[in-house]
C-alpha cells in the first residue's frame, strides 16, 4: 500500500468556515446563572423566551409540538434515521427532517445559513471540528445547550457542569491490535509507534479528510508535557527535538515516517484483523465503534486499552438546539427522547448505546467491558484546541 496523497479538504472547510463568520450575531447577556446556558456562553433572550432555560415535562411539551408539527435535524450520525423511526412512533403529529451531513460540513452550513439570516435547524447533532463548534457557533450564540434539570440529574459530569452541549454519547479514535498473534497487546506507549519496528505497520485513515482523527493529533500537541513525560518513559532520557516546537510535533513528525494511509476504515479493520500468521499484523486507528464491526466480521481484534500518556482524547456526540429554531418545543421534546427521558428508558437511546460508544447518563446500562470513568482519556478542551488547530492542520502537510 502507498500512502495516500490526498487533497486539502479539511484544511480548505476549517479556512472557508472561519472566513464565513459573521460579525453580526445574536444578542446575549452575560447572566450565566442559569444551568441551561453552555460555559462561556451568555444568557439569550430568544432561549430564554423558549424555555431553554427550564423544565417541561414531556407532556407539556408534546401538546406544544404538535401545534409545530415537525422538528429539523442536522446530524453527523445516520443513526439519527433510526430515532426518527422511534420518535415519531411515539409522537404521532410531529415529523423528523434529518439530515445526515459530516461536522464540518455542519459547522460550515450554520455559520452561512445564520449569517444569511436563514434559521432551518432545530436540533444538531455533531462533534467537535478543532475547538471550531464551540469558539464559532456556540460562543457566538448559533447553538445553545439545552438540559433539564431532572435529565441533567443523571449525567455524569464533567458533562454535566461544563458541557457545552448536551452529551449523548462519546467515542474516542483509539488504537486496535490483533488478538491472534497477540496474546497481550504489543504496545503500551504511543512513542513505541516511532521506533523501526513498526515502519509501515501502522494504519489509518487519512486524517485530512477526518476531523476527529485530526483532534487527536492536536491533542498530542496540547499535551506536549505529556507526550515528552512518556518519551521518557519509553527511552530513558529526556527528549531531543528535531526542529519541532515541542515533543507533540516532535511526535508526528517521527510517527508519521511509519504510517501507511488507508482508503476507508474497513481496509485497516480487515488488515488487523485477518492478519497472516506467518507476518506481523499492523495496528489500526479507528474509531472506538470499529470493535463492533470489526466483531460482526469475525475479526481477530481489540483495542490497546493503556496506552501512555493517554488513551486518546473524548470524541463526544453534540446535541444542540439551533438558535431561533423555528419548531423549538419539538426540538426540546426530541432532545428529551434522544436523552431517554427523566427515566432513562427512553427508546431514543438505543441507536447510540452501542460497544464502542459510551452514554453519559448514570442511569443507562452500556454494553462495553470499561466503564465511562474507567477510559483513560483526555477531555477535550475546545479553546486550546483551536488555537493550535491550523498549525496541525498545516505541520502533517508539511510532513506528507
Amino acid at each position: 500500500m502507498k500512502k495516500a496523497r490526498m487533497t486539502c479538504v479539511l484544511l480548505l472547510t476549517f479556512s472557508m468556515v472561519i472566513a464565513a463568520c459573521s460579525t453580526s450575531t445574536p444578542k446575549t447577556s452575560t447572566d450565566k446563572t442559569t444551568s441551561g446556558a453552555a460555559e462561556g456562553q451568555g444568557k439569550s433572550e430568544w432561549a430564554e423566551q423558549n424555555g431553554l432555560y427550564k423544565t417541561e415535562t414531556a407532556d407539556e411539551l408534546y401538546e406544544k409540538a404538535k401545534k409545530e408539527g415537525k422538528v429539523t435535524v442536522y446530524s453527523t450520525s445516520g443513526r439519527i434515521n433510526d430515532v426518527e423511526k422511534t420518535f415519531e412512533a411515539k409522537y404521532p403529529g410531529i415529523q423528523v427532517e434529518a439530515f445526515d451531513l459530516k461536522s464540518n460540513v455542519i459547522m460550515d452550513k450554520v455559520i452561512r445559513e445564520q449569517a444569511a439570516g436563514i434559521f432551518n435547524a432545530d436540533l444538531v447533532l455533531t462533534k467537535e471540528v478543532g475547538g471550531g463548534i464551540e469558539e464559532e457557533l456556540v460562543k457566538k450564540g448559533m447553538l445553545f445547550k439545552y438540559l433539564p434539570n431532572d435529565i441533567a440529574a443523571h449525567v455524569f459530569e464533567p458533562w454535566r457542569s461544563t458541557g457545552i452541549a448536551f452529551v449523548p454519547y462519546l467515542e474516542f479514535r483509539t488504537l486496535f491490535y490483533n488478538t491472534e498473534q497477540n496474546k497481550t497487546p504489543p504496545v503500551n506507549n504511543w512513542w513505541d509507534l516511532t521506533t523501526p519496528e513498526w515502519k509501515n505497520r501502522v494504519l489509518m485513515v487519512d486524517p485530512m479528510q477526518s476531523p476527529a482523527q485530526m483532534d487527536m493529533f492536536v491533542a498530542f500537541v496540547v499535551h506536549a508535557d505529556e507526550m515528552a513525560k512518556a518519551y521518557k518513559d519509553k527511552f530513558g532520557s529526556d527528549i531531543v527535538l528535531n526542529g519541532t516546537p515541542n515533543a507533540g510535533y516532535e511526535f508526528l513528525q517521527r510517527f508519521y515516517k511509519n504510517v501507511i494511509l488507508v482508503k476507508a476504515s474497513g481496509d485497516g479493520q480487515d488488515a488487523v484483523g485477518k492478519a497472516a500468521p506467518n507476518k506481523p499484523a499492523p495496528v489500526f486507528i479507528g474509531v472506538s465503534g470499529d470493535i463492533r464491526k470489526m466483531a460482526d466480521k469475525g475479526l481477530k481484534a481489540d483495542i490497546i486499552w493503556d496506552m501512555k500518556p493517554k488513551l486518546s482524547v473524548v470524541d463526544e456526540g453534540l446535541l444542540f438546539v439551533g438558535n431561533k429554531a423555528p419548531h423549538p418545543n419539538a426540538a426540546k421534546l426530541l432532545l428529551r427522547w434522544m436523552a431517554g427521558e427523566a427515566n432513562g428508558k427512553g427508546e431514543g437511546t438505543a441507536p447510540f448505546n452501542e460497544i464502542g460508544s459510551w452514554m453519559t447518563r448514570d442511569d443507562v446500562s452500556h454494553k462495553n467491558s470499561k466503564n465511562i470513568n474507567e477510559l483513560n482519556v483526555w477531555q477535550y478542551d475546545s479553546e486550546k484546541f483551536y488555537k493550535v488547530y491550523q498549525d496541525v492542520v498545516n505541520f502533517w502537510i508539511k510532513n506528507q
